[in-house]
């Protein structure tokens, strides 16, 4: 299936019984694995043959309410919980008629991207996951759309990227300006999960604690897990009063502590952490 956007017309994503709109849908294809055999005795180029077939990761990017299924796959992957399900993706054309559908067969989660939050910035934040399927296959599109999910007029509000707070035990993060996007990794074969570091952009007037933290963690070694830090990441509604979802940090240590050298207004902290909980409000 061709890359689908809502620019082009829309996307659907059934899953668990349930059909609801995403943002884009990309991926899935399958695709011969051409194998090059070893030149024999006297030759100059080795042959090439078929040796099976792959089906390449699907990219579904989502970024309101109406995706929870999806979000709920997330959720569970982060906990170690690598479940396989099966789905479909459909594409449609401008006038909301179904133009190509995809079904895919025990799909994995294997990673999770969220994307950049920024104080400055007008888009909304998609958060993109890919699956890697066991197989798909391209099937007759429905003569009409599934029936989508239910969803409360008015409270279905999208995820924008200014619309941001974060919150980290003993540290000023009122005048956090970004914070950017980042991937978490899960490995098919064990379940494990790669949570990257993050890189939070803030105001040099409010780093007095962040200063304070980075000289006693890094600087003077006071860095077990005692002296680690939790915190969250919540993304909230239009007049930045409802949470939409939060993401929970275990375990946060800083390791690096700079001025931006664009901006020298701005300070830029790195910090790791060893594990993520999303959480998805009921309702």
């Amino acid at each position: 299936m061709p890359a689908t956007s809502a620019t082009s017309g829309s996307c659907f994503l059934e899953l668990e019984g349930q059909s609801f709109p995403v943002k884009s849908i990309e991926g899935g294809t399958p695709v011969g694995v051409v194998l090059t055999a070893a030149p024999v005795a006297g030759a100059h180029f080795g042959e090439k043959h078929l040796s099976g077939v792959r089906f390449e990761p699907i990219a579904i990017a989502a970024s309101s309410h109406r995706a929870r299924p999806l979000f709920d796959w997330i959720t569970t992957a982060w906990q170690g919980t690598l479940a396989q399900k099966n789905g479909a993706v459909i594409s449609v054309d401008v006038n909301r008629r179904p133009r190509a559908k995809r079904e895919f067969v025990n799909a994995v989660l294997v990673e999770t991207t969220v994307p950049m939050l920024d104080g400055a910035s007008k888009h909304p934040a998609d958060f993109t996951v890919l699956l890697a399927p066991e197989r798909t296959r391209d099937v007759p599109p429905p003569t009409t759309l599934p029936p989508a999910s239910h969803s409360t007029p008015g409270k279905d509000a999208p995820f924008l990227s200014a619309n941001f707070r974060l919150d980290i035990v003993g540290l000023d993060c009122t005048r956090v300006a970004k914070i950017d996007s980042f991937t978490v990794k899960h490995n098919p074969a064990t379940g494990v999960a790669e949570f990257p570091n993050l890189r939070i952009e803030l105001s040099a007037v409010s780093a007095g604690t962040w200063r304070t933290w980075f000289q006693s963690f890094v600087i003077d070694g006071h860095s077990s897990a005692t002296d680690e830090k939790s915190g969250s990441l919540s993304f909230l509604n239009a007049n930045l009063a409802t949470v939409l979802a939060t993401i929970n940090f275990r375990n946060l240590g800083i390791f690096r502590l700079e001025n931006e050298p664009a901006d020298p207004s701005r300070v830029v902290a790195e910090l790791y952490c060893e594990r993520m909980e999303l959480a998805i409000p009921p309702g």
